[in-house]
């Protein structure tokens, strides 16, 4: 699944020169926490984000002075971006924005690696729609079906095929069954940590309702991992 598949379109957007107002509407109006900047050419230059408007409200019941002090570069920037109505002012740039064909799972990395709400979709350098957590997080949880095992014998093929290939283990090691969607685990591993990582695989695969594990951590695996007295 990608960026284009779960994206918002068309986005309202904001020039730089508009006032900081006008974004609070678009954002009390379409309900999505972050609005687009764009030049007059429709190129993305920049984002004012529902936490840029909040910083800019809060600032507005008081009027410190800004020092005279060799920080005052600093300060007088606070200031602006504080005290502005103007959007180019308030926005923040460079935007992190990702690519029509990005993976949900790229997106999802974009996200957390920069702590941010929403990622523009832009390609050749317009923006062409919005991806918030709320799209990710629906998107995940409303997976095409052809995307999902159907019945338990294709969830268990499934399960066994993730534990092999992102785990390496095999089917000698654990065994999986599955009943109803829920599948169980059974069989020896090396250490706890182990043991865990093969449920968590197991409930990642599309079809699976939950997972029970009766894994076990082996004494006689679990002792080759030491190293000799």
């Amino acid at each position: 699944m990608f960026a284009r598949d779960i994206m918002t379109s068309p986005v309202e957007t904001i020039r730089e020169d508009q006032n900081v107002r006008r974004a609070i509407d678009i954002v009390n109006a379409s309900r999505i926490g972050a609005v687009p900047v764009v030049d007059d050419k429709g190129q993305l230059v920049g984002i004012v984000t529902e936490g840029d408007l909040l910083r800019r409200i809060s600032s507005a019941g008081g009027r410190r002075p800004v020092p005279n002090t060799r920080d005052r570069n600093d300060a007088l920037a606070d200031y602006i971006k504080a005290r502005s109505w103007r959007i180019k002012d308030v926005m923040t740039t460079p935007v992190v924005s990702a690519l029509p064909t990005a993976t949900i799972t790229q997106i999802a990395d974009l996200l957390l690696a920069h702590v941010i709400k929403h990622v523009p979709v832009v390609d050749a350098g317009r923006l062409v729609g919005m991806i918030s957590r709320r799209d990710l997080m629906h998107a995940i949880m409303n997976e095409p079906s052809s995307l999902v095992a159907l019945g338990d014998d294709a969830i268990r093929t499934a399960v066994k095929a993730r534990l092999e290939a992102e785990l390496a283990i095999g089917p000698a090691s654990v065994q999986v069954s599955v009943q109803d969607g829920l599948a169980s685990l059974h069989g020896d591993v090396e250490t706890p940590l182990e043991r865990e990582a093969a449920r968590v695989a197991a409930e990642s695969v599309p079809g699976v309702r939950g997972v029970h594990s009766d894994i076990q951590v082996a004494l006689h695996l679990a002792s080759r991992m030491k190293p000799p007295a």
